[in-house]
């Protein structure tokens, strides 16, 4: 097998030998080396990502199509210049199985009736003055960069300007603050493309999507089973052995609970209004309490079934705690061997490491960490807005724009029990300016309630720890902010945590 060089090295030997597509920007020149664009300060700078549209019928996970236009829309009303990053899976090409012949993956996505007002709406924002769309690639549609159909559909949709593997830019009146966005999959091992050119290099992450989900979820749509059907919203993916257990548990009990104790209950109460109505038609009338007497058999058997019942539970109960152990033990095994299981925070922590060193970005050809003040990304599905200090340098802010999907979380249940599953949504987006005293970075969410299918077991297991819900009609708001002050302003730092709303200063 030949030996691939490094992405950076194949994107410089790209660029020098042949571009075919001049709206592919592999990489960046500008002035200061490595500075990417150079914007007006005017400018805003809108990171937008995971939004995963797409996929065949029964396998598609995108459900906000009202909430996303409604954010382009505003997008297209903002007064000056804006830059909209799509930053990786906009679209979700692994989703779709077979297309007809003559048509690509995007352009039987952009056709379809449901997203007719989502891509009216980018449409009329990448036409609009001081407009530029920027299409970054990530892991479920890097089908945009080797496949040149895709790219020409979303040309002549008129939906996107440029694509490109990352992206860099500045202010024009700060060209040392680098921001930088890429997607985010090639700190994900389990997610790593090698060789965006070649439709074969197919990461671990890729198979579990096409070669394990596309099989899991339509078979759950089509026995009616909204859980099964639900697996690929599971938060985050190594949760779905737990998410699984936890099923096989609460259905149990409400299978036990609805066959076998609400008859048994049942019973037993028309047991007792026999036993009354016979105790009561005797010579020696007994009180309600004291009728069983009449009947001293019957209520010997029930005795019987409750205590038999006890036991049984009993026995349940302790093989499901040994079976737990030896679950999670193994989920614990395997996350080890595939490390990219755990992404979240394995990928934050890679991120934070990178832009305290000098060396170069995944896919950013050859800036490296310390030149960068603003470093967005997505893949995991879990909006952040985090500090970065860094010895020598100024600090740095590391945001990740989230997703616009709903999403199954846990939620800890008492008594030991499993955790329980809720939806959620998750519509999250990041915005970067230049503001008077520096680089200002905003984490902003739209939110929205879902509908949540919580049987009783579920609710009794979960009393008072279920989450919130955002009120109906509630508008885009600003869920966490920092802003990089320029190093005359201010030689202090304050430290904004992630999903914390704050106005605080970075210096």
């Amino acid at each position: 097998m030949a030996h691939r060089p490094p992405l950076e090295r194949q994107n410089r030997d790209r660029d020098r030998d042949h571009d075919p597509d001049p709206n592919l920007n592999r990489q960046r020149r500008a002035d200061p080396p490595n500075a990417g664009r150079r914007l007006p300060d005017d400018t805003r700078i809108v990171f937008l990502s995971d939004c995963h549209i797409g996929g065949d019928r029964g396998r598609d996970i995108f459900e906000s199509p009202a909430e996303l236009t409604a954010l382009l829309e505003e997008l297209a009303a903002l007064p000056g210049p804006v830059e909209l990053v799509l930053a990786g899976d906009f679209f979700d090409f692994l989703e779709i199985g077979e297309v007809t012949a003559g048509e690509d993956r995007a352009a039987a996505t952009v056709s379809r009736p449901e997203y007719q007002a989502v891509f009216g709406a980018l449409r009329c924002f990448a036409a609009g003055t001081g407009r530029r769309v920027v299409y970054l690639l990530g892991n479920h549609d890097a089908e945009v960069w080797w496949n040149p159909a895709i790219r020409e559909t979303l040309r002549r949709e008129g939906l996107v300007h440029e694509f490109a593997c990352s992206y860099a830019a500045c202010f024009a009146s700060r060209p040392d603050r680098i921001v930088y966005c890429e997607h985010g999959n090639q700190f994900d091992p389990a997610n790593t493309i090698t060789d965006y050119d070649d439709p074969l290099d197919t990461p671990f992450g890729h198979h579990i999507v096409t070669d394990v989900m596309r099989g899991i979820v339509p078979a759950g749509g089509a026995r009616g089973d909204q859980g099964v059907h639900d697996i690929n919203k599971v938060f985050p993916l190594v949760a779905i052995p737990e998410w699984l257990a936890g099923r096989l548990f609460y259905d149990l009990l409400t299978q036990i609970g609805r066959f076998l104790i609400l008859p048994l209950l049942l019973a037993y109460a028309a047991f007792r209004v026999v036993a009354y109505l016979v105790a009561a038609s005797g010579d020696d009338p007994l009180s309600f309490w004291q009728s069983t007497r009449s009947l001293p058999g019957t209520q010997r058997l029930f005795i019987e079934i409750g205590y038999n019942g006890a036991l049984l539970l009993l026995g349940f109960g302790i093989f499901f705690f040994v079976i737990r152990r030896v679950t999670n033990r193994a989920v614990a095994s395997t996350a080890a061997r595939l490390p990219g299981l755990a992404q979240t925070e394995a990928s934050a922590a890679r991120i934070g490491e990178l832009l305290g060193s000098d060396r170069p970005t995944p896919m950013g050809g050859g800036l490296t960490g310390r030149e960068i003040a603003v470093f967005a990304s997505g893949h995991t599905h879990a909006p952040s807005l985090t500090h970065i200090a860094r010895d020598g340098a100024d600090p740095a802010v590391a945001v990740n724009s989230g997703c616009w999907l709903r999403q199954l979380r846990p939620v800890p249940a008492h008594f030991a029990t499993p955790p329980v599953f809720v939806s959620s949504f998750v519509l999250t987006h990041a915005r970067v300016s230049l503001a008077e005293s520096g680089i200002r970075v905003e984490l902003w969410e739209h939110p929205r309630p879902a509908r949540r299918r919580v049987r009783l077991a579920e609710r009794l297991a979960t009393l008072g720890r279920l989450p919130p819900q955002p009120p109906t009609g509630a508008g885009p708001r600003v869920i966490a902010s920092t802003t990089l002050v320029h190093p005359t302003a201010v030689s202090h730092a304050i430290l904004v945590g992630a999903h914390r709303p704050a106005d605080a200063p970075l210096g």
